[in-house]
């Protein structure tokens, strides 16, 4: 082969390679994720920036897309490495995220991926938490998560969104089955522990005994009654 030729070849080869090579960044990745701009998201991936770098409030990448709910852009994070167990600055995973803000595809794609999941204990988080969303709850109901179990601390996800004060949680909890009637590891009864809440969100306290009520809930000397 003539030199002219060759040359010719390796020119071809090197514009080849360097048209298929994507351009660099032009948006932080911080960012990039928080708008959803998954090409901006696949240009980090190839030009390798850290992804395991938090932002200025303590977020990580993960985390952004999990409280944006992009499944996408969370499949090429843990696609590129990023670690999926960090904790953010409130301690929170990015599956304990997905499921604090209702995006359950994303916790899917979390799970999926072979994310650790503790349902039962997530289950607690959420009830504690004061999440009333359907989604997350039912998702960790079919991942194992029982609604009446009593946890290690004699709670049960009812009694512990009770002793919050949380009206909305206590009414998706009952919805979705709990028992109004189920005591905690103390013997105590979920509208035992309603009408003994004081303080702050007084009008709410009210409301739980109302709803536990109008659902069939008894104090601990009438259950027994019966």
């Amino acid at each position: 082969m003539s030199r002219p030729v060759l040359v010719l070849l390796c020119l071809s080869v090197f514009l080849l390679v360097a048209c298929s090579e994507p351009a660099r960044p032009t948006v932080n990745l911080h960012r990039a994720v928080a708008i959803g701009d998954l090409d901006q998201v696949k240009r980090h991936v190839y030009w390798d920036t850290d992804f395991d770098q938090p932002d200025a409030l303590g977020d990580y990448p993960l985390h952004v897309a999990a409280r944006q709910g992009s499944v996408n852009i969370t499949r090429a994070l843990l696609e590129a490495g990023s670690d999926p167990s960090v904790h953010d600055a409130a301690g929170a995973t990015p599956l304990q995220t997905a499921l604090l803000t209702g995006k359950t595809q994303v916790a899917k794609a979390l799970i999926a991926h072979g994310v650790p999941l503790e349902p039962q204990a997530l289950l607690l988080e959420l009830a504690g938490a004061g999440i009333s969303d359907r989604d997350s709850f039912e998702l960790l109901l079919r991942q194992g998560a029982e609604l009446n179990r009593v946890d290690p601390n004699g709670d049960t996800a009812l009694t512990r969104a009770i002793a919050r004060g949380h009206l909305e949680t206590v009414a998706r909890l009952i919805l979705l089955g709990a028992d109004v009637n189920r005591p905690d590891g103390q013997g105590r009864q979920p509208l035992d522990l309603a009408l003994a809440q004081t303080g702050e969100r007084r009008d709410d306290r009210a409301k739980i005994v109302e709803l536990l009520r109008r659902n069939g809930a008894l104090q601990a000397d009438r259950t027994e009654s019966h």
